[in-house]
């Protein structure tokens, strides 16, 4: 039996179970050639040459690396790409952390002249790794190779690793964010779960509905809009967004986000239907912890389910309301894998790439490490199928989110931009109750200068 196929045999609902439970919820430089056309075939009488041996080739791989999870996750299919492709080593660079780290690593390791041929990226880093020319570009590759496609993967987490019109790496895990509600509280009140239609309307009555009681016993009808990338989703609904279309000006202080913002501010302090916006304010519990007592109606959340698996009551998955003539839309994040536009062994970094595309790859991941929402298609739809009885009923609703969601307006440091963002909100919705306008103009200067960062220039 070959290895795909007994891990084939093994995914199973134990396996989703602890995947799920161990997710967690991450200077201009020459491109290298394209790979070479394949030959044509001989068409005399002669018979052709046998093609020479390839000549030995050490790839070097950076990539997260701090406990035993990380190794499992790439020494296993380290093992089986060289028996498979014996002229080619890779040496593993292990790098504890996550995107902000191993983009250090990375740069560190350009400067010193010993560059990795290939690197675990991250959508918040993508960009600004882009703006340097970092990444090579895969489209020539995949031009000419018909074993591995773009279609292969969920449509937007492969746009996470796009930069204009380059393919930048490819993507391995990835997360949509959907609703999440507490069936049993619906069904207390008589209200029909979201689905197909469901306006902005509809979700305040329902929420306004679910809303009830006082102190430590309170049912909030929502919960988590005041997250920064929640509340980018609304606004991105009405044609709003974070920064202009070149990503150089912040437009959060400007209609239509900010009315947006308005419109999440008063489910806070007006209606009362949102809780509390920190967890300080919450009393020290997360929204996790407090969907599972029944204490939150319906909540957005990217698609790893581990803190909520523990409910004991009927809880299911839907698409985010929109308006009639709204974008539908929601987030997407991912992270992955790219090649370094200075390697000397672009052919061997594609190999291994590909292979790093590829389902034996993928299925590795569900079953060895608990990846919980895989980004190549045909894994992914594996999953729905035979994890069926541990998943909410709706679960396609996560994968179909992947056909109209949309990464992030990622530009220069973008996980700087989020620590500007997110103060400024929580003093909007929070016990601060800050003004709206004066607290996202206040941040604008600097998150322009952040979105034009060129990392390590």
């Amino acid at each position: 039996m070959s290895d795909s196929q007994s891990i084939n045999r093994r995914f199973n609902r134990r396996t989703f179970l602890r995947g799920a439970l161990l997710s967690a919820g991450a200077a201009a430089l020459a491109a290298c050639a394209a790979p070479a056309p394949p030959q044509s075939p001989s068409t005399g009488g002669e018979a052709a040459a046998p093609a020479p041996a390839a000549a030995a080739v050490t790839i070097k791989f950076l990539t997260q690396g701090g406990n035993d999870t990380d190794f499992l996750r790439y020494e296993p299919l380290i093992a089986s790409f060289q028996e498979a492709n014996s002229s080619i080593t890779v040496e593993p660079i292990w790098e504890p952390g996550g995107a902000i780290e191993v983009q250090t690593k990375l740069l560190t390791l350009i400067a010193a002249g010993d560059a990795p041929d290939t690197y675990w990226a991250h959508s918040y880093t993508n960009s600004g790794q882009a703006v340097r020319s970092l990444q090579l570009d895969l489209n020539p590759y995949l031009d000419a190779d018909d074993e591995i496609s773009g279609d292969d993967f969920l449509l937007a987490a492969y746009k996470d690793f796009q930069y204009g019109d380059r393919q930048i790496g490819f993507p391995r895990e990835t997360t949509s964010t959907v609703l999440i509600y507490n069936a049993e509280l619906f069904d207390k009140h008589g209200l029909a779960y979201p689905g197909e239609g469901w306006t902005w309307t509809d979700f305040a009555e329902a929420a306004a509905t679910i809303t009830e009681g006082e102190g430590a016993a309170k049912i909030y009808g929502t919960a988590d809009w005041h997250l920064n990338r929640n509340t980018w989703i609304k606004m991105w609904q009405k044609g709003g967004d974070v920064l202009s279309e070149d990503r150089t000006k912040f437009t959060m202080n400007q209609e239509p986000a900010i009315g947006q913002v308005q419109e999440i501010a008063a489910w806070h302090h007006d209606t009362g239907v949102h809780l509390p916006a920190t967890v300080a304010e919450a009393g020290g519990f997360t929204t996790a912890n407090l969907f599972v007592t029944g204490n939150i109606g319906m909540f957005p959340q990217f698609s790893v389910f581990s803190g909520i698996l523990p409910a004991e009551f009927k809880w299911d998955i839907a698409h985010l309301p929109v308006d009639a003539g709204d974008t539908q839309t929601t987030r997407v994040a991912s992270a992955g894998h790219s090649i370094y536009s200075g390697t000397g062994n672009p052919d061997a970094s594609w190999q291994w790439m590909k292979f790093l595309g590829g389902e034996q790859a993928f299925r590795h991941w569900v079953e060895a490490t608990g990846l919980n929402v895989p980004s190549l298609k045909v894994v992914a739809e594996s999953l729905l199928e035979t994890s069926a009885d541990s998943l909410p009923e709706h679960a396609q609703v996560m994968l179909d989110a992947f056909a109209y969601g949309r990464p992030e307006p990622v530009a220069g440091d973008w996980i700087g931009v989020h620590r500007e963002v997110q103060p400024a909100l929580n003093s909007i919705y929070g016990v601060e109750q800050a003004d709206a306008q004066a607290a996202l103009d206040a941040i604008a200067a600097r998150v322009e200068e952040l979105a034009v960062y060129v990392p390590g220039a």
